[in-house]
């Protein structure tokens, strides 16, 4: 870990930070706004990041105050504890950063449903903490962001729960990089944060295309369980999910997949096709309606390149499956036999002979298959549809 200088801000103070107002959010809705300066650090460069608070019981002083303070990577529970989390497991450190990389307060997809108030109580909640304890003092002022929202129970148990059923899922539903998130552990007993460093997602849905036009239909529903990968600018291998639900709504959804936590930056996205299912048309209508249509090349299941901005989170990556037609197979063969008469015609009493080697040939005169009559002189063979011939080696005799 290595110390830099920590000043922080809420939209619910005033410019001065001496007592409530009315100021704009610095990035996206969140708790704090946290300013590091004087920072050596390249996990944790300059700048201004969302954060939001781990004890509700500790107090630090707003900007223009400085804090001397230090950080570690947010999926550490040493840093928590170091950082005067009382105490702190596995399972609570992976709902929280779940819950900051979903971007509930910004991300279009929640149409404004949840505000930073009830993210910041949420946390709280898997940290222990009940409303009789967060909810005192200028607490209560700070969530509702100076009377300006509203937070609601309702929404803060949803968030809470969703995170543990995403946590307990088995679903790769968590960022790779465990420097998503950062503590920082202000210097003497000041409140300790959670800060976002990468907050981009890219996402969106997986179905089965039963028109086979590209788009996705009203009646056309999302396939589970599809691989889906992810890819950096250098081709390197990010993540691996699967499509099913991903928590993040109260419906249970079919078909969705999510990847977050995610820098700045150019992507590729791949869909691996179940062995039953192959990838539909891409880009139809000349990309007209790239939210409906299917986005992955039918051949390699690549997308084209994905530049991805600052919290950006582009739910436009999809892909469309359709049923692999397996055609029946076809069956070749019949009777090596003895012409006694020699008219090309087995006759009555001309009987089959066995041990003769036939040899299936393709359009070419390629010879792509062969066996031997059985003791009647009865040959087959089992193939695909096509051009075929047949080649006997005759016997000695």
């Amino acid at each position: 870990m290595s110390t830099f200088t920590l000043r922080v801000t809420s939209s619910a103070v005033n410019e001065a930070g001496t007592g409530f107002g009315e100021q704009p959010d610095l990035i996206t809705p969140s708790f704090w706004d946290a300013v590091i300066t004087n920072s050596i650090d390249p996990n944790l460069p300059n700048g201004t990041y969302d954060a939001y608070c781990l004890h509700p019981e500790i107090s630090i002083l707003f900007s223009p105050t400085t804090h001397t303070a230090d950080a570690g990577a947010g999926d550490d529970a040493q840093i928590y504890l170091d950082a005067s989390v009382a105490s702190i497991n596995a399972q609570q450190i992976s709902q929280i950063n779940w819950l900051l990389a979903q971007k509930f307060t910004s991300d279009p997809k929640y149409n404004g449903q949840f505000n930073y108030g009830e993210v910041q109580a949420a946390i709280w909640e898997i940290l222990g903490f009940t409303p009789e304890q967060y909810t005192v003092g200028i607490n209560a002022g700070l969530l509702s962001d100076n009377g300006r929202q509203t937070v609601e129970q309702n929404d803060v148990n949803f968030l809470v729960n969703q995170s543990l059923a995403a946590v307990n899922s088995g679903v790769n539903v968590l960022p790779t990089d465990s420097f998503f998130t950062q503590v920082i552990d202000p210097e003497g007993v000041v409140q300790p944060l959670i800060l976002e460093r990468h907050t981009g997602k890219i996402g969106n849905y997986v179905w089965q295309d039963g028109d086979q036009d590209g788009v996705q239909d009203i009646n056309e529903s999302g396939v589970d369980n599809v691989v889906v990968e992810l890819y950096d600018a250098n081709g390197t291998l990010v993540a691996t999910t699967k499509t099913g639900d991903d928590y993040s709504t109260a419906e249970v959804e079919t078909g969705y997949y999510q990847f977050t936590g995610l820098k700045a930056g150019s992507y590729t996205v791949k869909f691996v096709a179940p062995a039953d299912m192959a990838l539909t048309i891409a880009d139809t209508n000349g990309n007209t309606q790239d939210a409906e249509d299917s986005d992955a090349n039918p051949s390699t299941g690549m997308t084209e390149i994905i530049t991805l901005g600052v919290g950006e989170s582009n739910q436009t990556i999809d892909a469309g499956l359709i049923n692999v037609v397996t055609p029946e197979k076809a069956s070749l063969g019949d009777t090596i036999f003895e012409d006694a008469n020699g008219n090309g015609i087995q006759d009555d009493g001309e009987t089959g002979i066995g041990n003769v080697t036939v040899n299936l040939k393709d359009e070419n005169g390629n010879v792509i298959g062969s066996t031997t009559t059985d003791a009647n002189g009865n040959y087959s063979f089992e193939v695909d549809p096509g051009t075929y011939s047949i080649g006997i080696v005759t016997p000695d005799g």
